[in-house]
């Protein structure tokens, strides 16, 4: 398991991003080789990530349904809530990408 990200939020405490969230990740940002550098990556973008109730304008409708997002520059984690302020980062999207 990933470990979670402490977030400083009403409603959000903490941020557990899916293993499949860090393949999604691997595969939209550039970053070095190896499994350390792509979880430290995606850490720090979900530490510098801003969290609010709108999707960017720039995501698909099919994919507006989260109740919260992480949003990191071109980066867009839909948020899935979970017990006492945990919230699931199950993917990620990039503006641009399919």
């Amino acid at each position: 398991m990933l470990d979670s990200v402490t977030k400083h939020h009403d409603e959000v405490r903490l941020i557990q991003p899916t293993w499949h969230c860090l393949l999604r990740f691997r595969q939209r940002v550039k970053i070095e080789p190896g499994t350390d550098a792509a979880v430290h990556a995606l850490r720090e973008s979900l530490v510098r990530a801003h969290l609010t109730r709108m999707p960017p304008g720039w995501v698909a409708s099919r994919e507006q349904t989260a109740e919260m997002w992480a949003i990191d520059d071109e980066l867009a984690y839909p948020l899935s809530p979970g017990p006492g302020g945990e919230w699931t980062a199950a993917t990620v999207l990039k503006r641009g990408a399919r």
